[in-house]
């Protein structure tokens, strides 16, 4: 068993250097292996040399930020602490301590288990649609040189597209199984990161609701060129995608239906003839994506919804109103018309057979009726 003796000189050995120790690493790695030594007891560890008070204190001296580096992968649920203890800033060059930061991950990510430090991003994605990191942060944390977690970028997208795939498949039976208890491993991610969107389904399909606390999902994978996924998670957030990200699956569409054919720059794409691809209906994992509408559309929709239909619903009411009024009149005159044939004949009876006579054949014709 590896004890408090052999993991705090490891630890020390790793913090204290700028070159990391293969030896100490691997007494890292065979404490992680160690079921008896626990998340608690590492905690206790790092903490014995300084990490909660560099924490609350913002120390960020190189050994402290090894330290807290090497604490974010030996326990995941602490990697939203040290991305947010690092202060990353959208656009800006590695300060001195992401530096200090990167150089030991890069030393020490050959000698760390994949399966250790990928267990770092399930913590990530509530605390990111939560707000206490920032998109800017965990696209650091996956894309930037020389991070040890970035290997899991392609994982992490892939298991995000398996809970999508798993919505869109099994949402009925997911719902009527909520009250028994659905495992949580029957996700990739906590299911608390999915929670709202299982249960504004349909409203979200239908583009009635939407949720923005999912729009960092949004903007990630937009950064990550992973058009399919952005315009999922700007639906949505937004109930709509923009332009851009609408053609740009389209275009993807496209090469994908035409893998032999010519491939045609996405420019002369955008620009000549493949309006049916642009204009095209595209559903992603179950959720119909609906194009923002461009100004001149916008105007046109206006017009046209607050104008022209107006006028020919009006229009429509106006010829029902006189196409009821010529039938009343048409039905009155076929009265008229009747009336008026009834009394010429009564007249013309009365006129050359006289009354009895007349009546006396109206009784012949009702009796032969009647008797036939």
């Amino acid at each position: 068993m590896n004890s408090e003796a052999s993991l705090k000189p490891a630890i020390r050995k790793l913090i204290h250097s700028s070159q990391v120790k293969p030896e100490a690493v691997q007494v890292i790695v065979e404490g992680l292996e160690n079921e008896n030594v626990t998340p608690e007891y590492w905690e206790t560890l790092f903490n014995k040399e300084g990490a909660d008070i560099a924490i609350k204190q913002k120390i960020y001296s190189p050994q402290m930020v090894r330290l807290i580096t090497l604490r974010a992968m030996v326990i995941p649920e602490t990697l939203p602490q040290f991305l947010e203890w690092l202060n990353i800033q959208a656009g800006k060059k590695p300060d001195e301590s992401q530096t200090v930061s990167l150089e030991f991950q890069k030393g020490i990510r050959a000698l760390f288990p994949k399966e250790q430090i990928a267990e770092g991003i399930r913590y990530l994605l509530l605390n990111l649609l939560n707000k206490k990191i920032s998109v800017d942060s965990l696209y650091w944390l996956l894309m930037i040189d020389g991070s040890v977690w970035g290997h899991a970028q392609k994982e992490f997208i892939v298991d995000v597209k398996y809970d999508l795939q798993l919505i869109d498949n099994y949402l009925y039976y997911l719902i009527r199984q909520n009250k028994n208890g659905l495992s949580e491993n029957t996700f990739k991610y906590p299911r608390k990161v999915w929670t709202s969107l299982i249960s504004n389904w349909g409203g979200i399909q239908q583009g009635t609701h939407k949720i923005e606390e999912y729009q960092p999902l949004a903007e990630l994978f937009e950064k990550f060129k992973e058009y399919d996924l952005a315009a999922y998670f700007y639906q949505v957030s937004q109930s709509n995608v923009s332009n851009d990200l609408f053609y740009n699956i389209a275009y993807e569409k496209y090469l994908r239906l035409n893998p032999n054919g010519d491939k045609l720059s996405k420019i002369l794409f955008y620009e000549v003839v493949y309006q049916k691809y642009r204009n095209s209906n595209i559903s992603l994992y179950g959720l119909p994506i609906k194009r923002e509408l461009t100004f001149i559309e916008f105007i046109i929709n206006f017009i046209s919804q607050r104008l022209i239909l107006p006028v020919i619903n009006l229009v429509k009411t106006i010829i029902l109103i006189i196409v009821t009024i010529i039938k009343w009149i048409f039905t009155g005159f076929l009265w008229l018309v009747g009336i008026l044939i009834g009394l010429a004949v009564l007249g013309f009876g009365i006129q050359n057979f006289g009354i009895v006579m007349f009546i006396l054949v109206i009784f012949s014709i009702f009796g032969g009726c009647s008797s036939s």
